[in-house]
C-alpha cells in the first residue's frame, strides 16, 4: 500500500510540474504574441493631414502592439478629431495595418469671430495644416446661416477653390443674397435659392472672353461687364 500511495504522489508531483510547465510556456507564448509590434501604417485619402498627424491621433507613433491596437479601437480614436469625418482601418499579415480616411474638410474661414468652419458645421479657431480658405467676410444671421452651409456643402469643389470671398449682401427684395468675389475677378450676386447655379460658374466664364464684371444669378442671369 505504501508503494502505491508513493507512486501516486509522484505522478501527482509530475503533473503539476508538467502543468506548471504548460502554463509558464502559455504565458511566454501569450507575451511574445502580444509582444509583436506593428510593422508598416499605410495612410489613404488624406488630402490634407500629415500622416503624422494622422498617427498621433491614432496612437501608433511609436508602433506599438499589434495585437493590442484592435481595429475599432484605432477608429474610435481617429474619429474624435474634429478634421476626421471617416475612416475603416484593416489589418494584413506581417505586422501591417491600413487606415482610408475620410477628412471632414474646412468649408470657410469666418472674419467675424476667427473660426473655420468645417463641411460638419462644426467651428474651430485653428487648422493642423496650411489653408487659404473661403473668407466670409462679414456677420451672417442665424436665419440664414444654416441653409447658407447646406448651400456650400453642393458647391463642386472645383467651383469652391475659384472663390476668394462671400460677403452677406442682402437686398431689399430678398435676405439671402450674398456676393461672391471670384479669384478670377469676377463678383457674382446670388440668392440662396439661386445658389446651386454657381456649379456652372465653369461653363459660364468662357463665354464672358476675358472681362471682368458683375454676374447677376439672383435676377436674370446677366453679366455687367466693368469699366
Amino acid at each position: 500500500m505504501e508503494k502505491k500511495v508513493i507512486i501516486k504522489r509522484k505522478i501527482k508531483i509530475i503533473s503539476l510540474i508538467l502543468f506548471l510547465l504548460v502554463v509558464f510556456l502559455l504565458y511566454f507564448l501569450i507575451k511574445a504574441f502580444l509582444g509583436v509590434r506593428i510593422k508598416n501604417i499605410f495612410v489613404s485619402n488624406a488630402v490634407n493631414l500629415s500622416d503624422d498627424y494622422i498617427l498621433e491621433k491614432a496612437n501608433l507613433m511609436d508602433y506599438p502592439s499589434y495585437f493590442k491596437n484592435v481595429s475599432f479601437m484605432i477608429e474610435k480614436n481617429l474619429k474624435e478629431d474634429s478634421f476626421i469625418k471617416d475612416v475603416k482601418v484593416t489589418k494584413s499579415f506581417f505586422g501591417v495595418i491600413n487606415i482610408d480616411v475620410e477628412e471632414n474638410l474646412v468649408l470657410f474661414y469666418k472674419e467675424s469671430d476667427g473660426k473655420y468652419v468645417l463641411e460638419s458645421g462644426e467651428e474651430v479657431t485653428s487648422v493642423p495644416y496650411s489653408i487659404s480658405p473661403i473668407r466670409v467676410v462679414n456677420y451672417i444671421p442665424d436665419t440664414v446661416y444654416d441653409n447658407f452651409i447646406k448651400k456650400m456643402l453642393k458647391v463642386n469643389a472645383d467651383v469652391k477653390s475659384k472663390i476668394s470671398e462671400i460677403k452677406y449682401d442682402p437686398s431689399e427684395y430678398d435676405s439671402s443674397r450674398f456676393m461672391i468675389y471670384m479669384v478670377d475677378g469676377n463678383y457674382i450676386y446670388a440668392t440662396l435659392t439661386k445658389f446651386d447655379f454657381l456649379n456652372y460658374y465653369n461653363e459660364i466664364y468662357p463665354t464672358l472672353e476675358g472681362k471682368k464684371g458683375i454676374l447677376y444669378l439672383d435676377s436674370g442671369n446677366h453679366f455687367i461687364e466693368l469699366t
